[in-house]
């Protein structure tokens, strides 16, 4: 099972240049677990829905996870 939370800031396509648009606060993303092939910097893989691809990376900062 994948943690769920919600992103506690905006974060945005000039922080965050792969990203194909900018993400709202608020915005519900869930971690995750699968292979990344080395291509996570220094953030955190995320996908919109729990265990499913495509993920992208955001920033450690930019999430809250939800208390088990």
């Amino acid at each position: 099972m994948t943690r769920k939370g919600k992103l506690v800031r905006s974060v945005t396509t000039e922080e965050c240049p792969w990203l194909g648009q900018n993400l709202k606060r608020g915005k519900v993303v869930h971690e995750f677990n699968g292979y990344t092939y080395g291509c996570i910097a220094s953030g955190i893989a995320v996908s919109d829905k729990p265990d499913e691809t495509p993920f992208y990376e955001i920033p450690h900062d930019a999430v809250e996870w939800e208390k088990a």
